[in-house]
């Protein structure tokens, strides 16, 4: 059996989608929503949610860690499906993952393929290989901008591969993401000091990988994935305060203090560079929404901060 855990906050109508795709295209699965505190009408379509969909509201945002874990634990399934409120499922992707699994048991988790609303693959987000120091320093300098298919990116992007074959790889995005879980109880599950959000999904496959196990990407599981909905909640300044804090707590926790150091220093400096551009003018093309220089300028100066604290 199976059992789908969504973290809901402030998705909008895009729940209501999301559910609706489970309801049409799933069977023989128990559902679980936990909310994080939405503020938006996203709940209003469940008034009276009837099995096999549960719902668990939160009183605050507990980040998409600790609601992930209260979402599987509080389920029946063997295997544990963490899927987006902004995906929707096409018919047999739940059960293509379910499937892999109970085939090969060396496979702890798989993921499967995302695709946005035109049917295009979302390459370069769906898989990634674990981040480095080079892939960190490509994107914060902004060599990404000047040298598109550099060496380092293109590793972590994945990009030169096709994305059409089943492979083991490092990391599915979390928006589509099934595991085991005899793995989630033997690991504890997501860390909950990734929160809100960002990088949870990288250390549970990080330690997954690091006991043995295998993670897979199924291209032929495909969903649905709409993208951004719960950071069109959050400012950007938020968000990059929560994205590169969480960024080195990860290098922190796997590769030791001089290696989140560095990328520390890289953070600050690509921040700065940034309100650079941004105060001159200069198009940034991976940013879809550039902050104005003074908010780069602010998470700059948190970061320089709080490293000169220790924290």
């Amino acid at each position: 059996m199976v059992t789908i855990v969504i973290v809901n906050w402030n998705s909008g109508p895009l729940l209501e989608r999301c559910i609706g795709s489970i309801r049409e295209h799933v069977t023989g699965c128990d559902v679980i929503i936990v909310d994080n505190a939405s503020e938006d009408s996203s709940l209003d379509f469940l008034a009276q949610p009837a099995p096999p969909l549960t719902l668990q509201r939160n009183n605050i945002n507990s980040g998409f860690a600790a609601a992930s874990n209260q979402g599987w634990r509080a389920g029946r399934g063997d295997l544990v499906l963490f899927l987006n409120p902004d995906t929707e499922c096409l018919p047999g992707g739940v059960e293509s993952l379910a499937q892999l699994l109970e085939a090969e048991s060396a496979v702890w988790a798989v993921g499967g393929r995302l695709l946005d609303p035109s049917g295009a693959p979302q390459a370069g987000f769906n898989v990634r290989a674990f981040p480095g120091i080079g892939a960190v320093a490509a994107e914060l300098l902004l060599l990404d901008e000047i040298w598109a298919r550099n060496p380092w990116t293109r590793r972590y992007r994945m990009s030169d591969w096709d994305h059409n074959s089943r492979r083991d790889v490092d990391q599915p995005a979390a928006a589509c993401l099934m595991v085991r879980r005899a793995v989630l109880e033997s690991l504890g599950g997501f860390d909950e000091a990734f929160r809100p959000a960002w990088f949870e999904d990288v250390d549970l496959c990080k330690r997954i990988r690091n006991a043995g196990g295998r993670i897979v990407f199924e291209p032929h599981a495909r969903f649905l994935h709409h993208g951004g909905a719960s950071l069109r909640s959050l400012t950007q300044e938020s968000f990059l305060r929560c994205y590169h804090t969480n960024q080195i707590r990860y290098f922190r926790k796997h590769y030791g203090r001089k290696a989140a150091t560095r990328v520390r220093r890289l953070v600050i400096a690509g921040l700065y560079l940034r309100a650079l551009a941004a105060s001159i003018g200069a198009p940034l093309r991976a940013r879809t929404r550039v902050p104005p220089a003074a908010s780069y300028w602010r998470v700059a100066r948190h970061f320089a901060a709080t490293a000169e604290t220790g924290t």
